[in-house]
């Protein structure tokens, strides 16, 4: 079985690690934080579960090193700023990564990173240049937890199954991201279609802003994302652990697709055992690729 390394064990990789240990596909798991008091307590708390996950999963609170010899790295550390300043939140989470990737790549590391440090997309491509891996093993989550609010948004407003809304978020994880309308469909019915059949109507506007505002709506009702973002990384670390070759909007090293060139945004790819498989550039509205090249500018803006 593989091994996950998770950089930054609070509430975010806290969760992270133990959602990968109910879905079972790991047998050490390796969490690393500089506060090393937490990192016991969380450690702990973890292996008193032990005879209740589907297989005996060893967790270790350990250093860089131990890390290293991970198959898979979720990197989760991060320092919010009091006024929640993107800017700021990157410049300090930059430093962070800036430490200690090259020590993770010293150590031997040559598996795949999955980034969720925000500004997730900016540090991305941040973990990609220190790594010196090719940029397909580095994914950044991206909008894939955003993709899943629009899914479940879209659902309870016309009260059907989210697994019956085809929906996604594009650009940057964070207010830039947009919804494509073009893209959307309920019950396999393109959604313009599905609105006249139905006879509804649908405020587009209010539902976008549902979605970007629904993280803001965690974090300062209860001081961080959880649930939803570990399921969402997990699924990602599931497509590369059994080659599942899995579409997800994920952020990925952009090479021309939607006229954007050296940035990781948030686009449809297809995930498996070797990372980001493909990037797929959806035909969007002439509106919506103008939104997706000025997300791309913002996330851009953050690494200047």
């Amino acid at each position: 079985m593989a091994k996950l390394g998770i950089i930054g064990a609070g509430h975010v990789g806290e969760i992270v690690a133990y959602t990968a240990a109910l879905r079972g596909g790991f047998s050490h798991i390796t969490l690393h934080d500089i506060n090393e008091k937490r990192l016991d307590g969380v450690v702990s708390d973890l292996e008193d579960a032990t005879r209740f996950y589907p297989h005996n999963t060893r967790f270790v609170a350990g250093d860089v090193k131990d890390v290293a010899a991970s198959d898979m790295i979720v990197v989760c550390s991060g320092r919010i700023p009091e006024d929640a300043q993107r800017r700021k939140e990157y410049d300090n989470n930059e430093a962070d990564v800036s430490d200690y990737i090259p020590k993770v790549m010293e150590a031997g590391f040559k598996g795949i990173f999955v980034v969720v440090t925000n500004p997730c997309d900016a540090i991305a491509y941040r973990v990609w240049e220190l790594s010196g891996l090719d940029s397909t093993r580095v994914i950044g989550s991206g909008t894939a937890l955003d993709s899943e609010r629009s899914r479940t948004i879209l659902a309870r407003a016309f009260n059907v199954s989210p697994n019956n809304v085809h929906s996604m978020m594009l650009g940057e994880h964070g207010d830039s991201q947009f919804l494509p309308y073009s893209q959307v469909t309920v019950n396999d019915i393109p959604l313009k279609r599905y609105l006249e059949e139905h006879d509804l109507t649908l405020d587009r506007a209010e539902i976008e802003k549902s979605v970007v505002y629904r993280g803001h709506r965690a974090f300062f009702g209860k001081g961080s994302t959880q649930y939803g973002i570990a399921n969402t990384v997990n699924t990602i670390l599931d497509a590369v652990l059994y080659d599942e070759k899995k579409t997800l909007q994920v952020s990925a090293l952009h090479n021309g697709e939607y006229g954007v060139d050296d940035v990781y945004v948030s686009t449809p790819c297809v995930i498996g055992k070797d990372g980001i498989e493909e990037v797929i550039e959806l035909e969007l509205t002439d509106d919506e690729r103008k939104k997706y090249k000025d997300s791309a500018e913002i996330i851009r803006s953050y690494q200047k």
